[in-house]
C-alpha cells in the first residue's frame, strides 16, 4: 500500500470512530432523556407507629392485661407470705409442718411457671401485633404514594436526644437512614391519617 493508499485508510478508520463516538453519545443523551426523576416521599416511621389509633388502642389493651396479672401475682404473693407465716408457728420435722412445706413450695413454682408463660405471651402476642402494624403501615404508605404520584418512598426514624442509653443511640444512628429531606417530600401526616382510617 503506498502513502497516498495509507492516508486514506487512516482517514476513513478515523471517520468510521468518530461517527461511533457520535452515535454512542446520542444514545446516551437519549437513554438520559428517557428516563424522567424519580419523585421522592419521606415518611417519620417511629411517628407513625407510636402514635396511629391502632397503635393506642392495643396499648391500652396491653396496659389493662398487665394490670389484671399484676394483681394475680399480687394475690400470689400475699398466699404465699401467709404460708411462711404458718410454716414458722409450726415445730420443724412435725407433720404440720411439711405439709405447709410442700403447699408453700407447690404455690411458689406454680407462680414461677406462671411468670414465664406471661412473659413468653406478652412478647409473642407484641411480636405478631407490631408485624400485623407495619404491614398495614406498608401497605397504606404505598396507597398514598400512589395517589400523590411517587416513585419512592423513604423511612426515616425520629431520633430523640439525649437517648436513655449510648446502646440506644448507636442503634438509632446505624436505622437513621434519611438525615435530611424538604418539608414538602414528608407524607408523614397523609399516611398517618390513612392508617387509622384502616384501623377503624
Amino acid at each position: 500500500m503506498n502513502r497516498h493508499g495509507r492516508h486514506e485508510w487512516i482517514g476513513a478508520v478515523l471517520l468510521l470512530a468518530a461517527a461511533v463516538w457520535i452515535v454512542y453519545q446520542q444514545g446516551i443523551a437519549a437513554g438520559q432523556e428517557s428516563i424522567p426523576a424519580a419523585r421522592v416521599g419521606v415518611v417519620d416511621v417511629t411517628r407513625i407507629l407510636e402514635n396511629c389509633k391502632k397503635n393506642k388502642q392495643w396499648q391500652e389493651k396491653a396496659e389493662a392485661d398487665r394490670s389484671r396479672v399484676q394483681e394475680e401475682f399480687q394475690q400470689m404473693r400475699k398466699d404465699l407470705e401467709a404460708l411462711q407465716a404458718n410454716i414458722k408457728q409450726r415445730k420443724p420435722g412435725s407433720a404440720d409442718y411439711f405439709t405447709l412445706m410442700q403447699e408453700y413450695e407447690e404455690k411458689r413454682a406454680v407462680m414461677e411457671g406462671r411468670n414465664t408463660f406471661y412473659e413468653n405471651k406478652f412478647t409473642q402476642e407484641m411480636q405478631q401485633w407490631m408485624e400485623a402494624l407495619y404491614t398495614d403501615f406498608v401497605k397504606v404508605t404505598e396507597m398514598v404514594a400512589r395517589e400523590k404520584g411517587l416513585d419512592v418512598v423513604l423511612g426515616k426514624e425520629s431520633l430523640e436526644l439525649p437517648a436513655p442509653t449510648l446502646r440506644d443511640f448507636m442503634l438509632s444512628v446505624k436505622t437513621q437512614k434519611v438525615l435530611y429531606n424538604r418539608p414538602e417530600l414528608d407524607i408523614t401526616e397523609e399516611v398517618l391519617t390513612a392508617l387509622d382510617k384502616v384501623s377503624n
